[in-house]
C-alpha cells in the first residue's frame, strides 16, 4: 500500500506542474474548432446591352442566411500581453438571395447563393488579462457563388469563384482545460466578376459581413 502511495504522490508531483504550467500559458500553440454565425451579402450588379447601347445597375442586393465551418491555426505571444498567429478557414453557407417577377407572358426569376468559402488570415491581439484576447484580423478569402435564373420556362445556372480582402477583429476566451471560446466578426471585399458575353453581360461585385461564435481546443 505504502509503494502504491508513493506511485501516485510522484505522479501527481510531476502531472501537477505540467497541468499547472500549460494553464498559465493559454493562446500558444495549435489548435482546431468549430464556428457558427450568420452572413450577410450586399451584391452590387450591373447589366450592359453594348447593341442600344444602355446601362442597369441595381445596388444593394441583400443575400443572407446561416453559415457554420472549421477552423485551426497556430498562435504565440511575443510577450505576456501581446499575441500573433495564423488561421485557416472553411465554411459551408446559407446565404442566399431570390428575385422574382412575374408578367403576362410568364415568371421570371434570379438567385444568389453562397455554396462555400475559405480562407486564411493573419492574426494580432492584446490580452488584458492572462485568459482574454482581444485581437484583429487580416487575410485572403474565396467564395465560391451559384448564380442561377430562369426565364419564361428557361433557365441555367453559373459558379464563379471571387477572391476578396477580410479584416475582422474578435474577442476568445480560454476556458478551463484547454478549450477556446471566441466570438468573432470579419467584413470581405470581393472582386468583381462578369457572367454573359456581348452584346448582354451582366458584373457582380459582392461585400460579406459574417458574425460567427466559435469553440476551440488547444493543443
Amino acid at each position: 500500500m505504502s509503494n502504491r502511495k508513493i506511485a501516485v504522490s510522484v505522479a501527481l508531483a510531476l502531472g501537477l506542474p505540467f497541468a499547472a504550467a500549460h494553464a498559465a500559458t493559454p493562446f500558444v500553440g495549435p489548435y482546431v474548432g468549430a464556428q457558427i454565425g450568420y452572413s450577410i451579402y450586399d451584391v452590387n450588379s450591373r447589366l450592359t446591352d453594348t447593341s442600344i447601347p444602355e446601362t442597369f445597375t441595381v445596388d444593394g442586393i441583400s443575400a443572407s442566411g446561416a453559415e457554420g465551418g472549421l477552423y485551426g491555426g497556430w498562435g504565440m505571444k511575443p510577450s505576456a500581453n501581446t499575441y500573433a498567429g495564423v488561421e485557416v478557414e472553411f465554411n459551408w453557407s446559407g446565404a442566399e438571395h431570390t428575385s422574382t417577377s412575374v408578367d403576362p407572358v410568364g415568371t421570371v426569376t434570379g438567385k444568389i447563393e453562397d455554396k462555400y468559402n475559405y480562407g486564411i488570415s493573419g492574426r494580432l491581439g492584446w490580452l488584458p488579462s492572462s485568459n482574454t484576447l482581444l485581437y484583429v484580423r487580416a487575410g485572403w478569402q474565396r467564395v465560391n457563388l451559384e448564380y442561377s435564373g430562369s426565364a419564361y420556362g428557361i433557365g441555367g445556372s453559373l459558379d464563379r469563384d471571387h477572391d476578396g480582402f477580410r479584416l475582422g477583429l474578435g474577442a476568445e476566451v480560454a476556458l478551463t482545460g484547454d478549450w477556446l471560446l471566441r466570438m468573432d466578426y470579419a467584413h470581405t471585399w470581393y472582386d468583381d466578376k462578369t457572367l454573359g458575353a456581348a452584346p448582354v453581360s451582366v458584373k457582380f461585385e459582392p461585400d460579406n459581413d459574417v458574425f460567427r461564435i466559435g469553440i476551440a481546443r488547444q493543443f
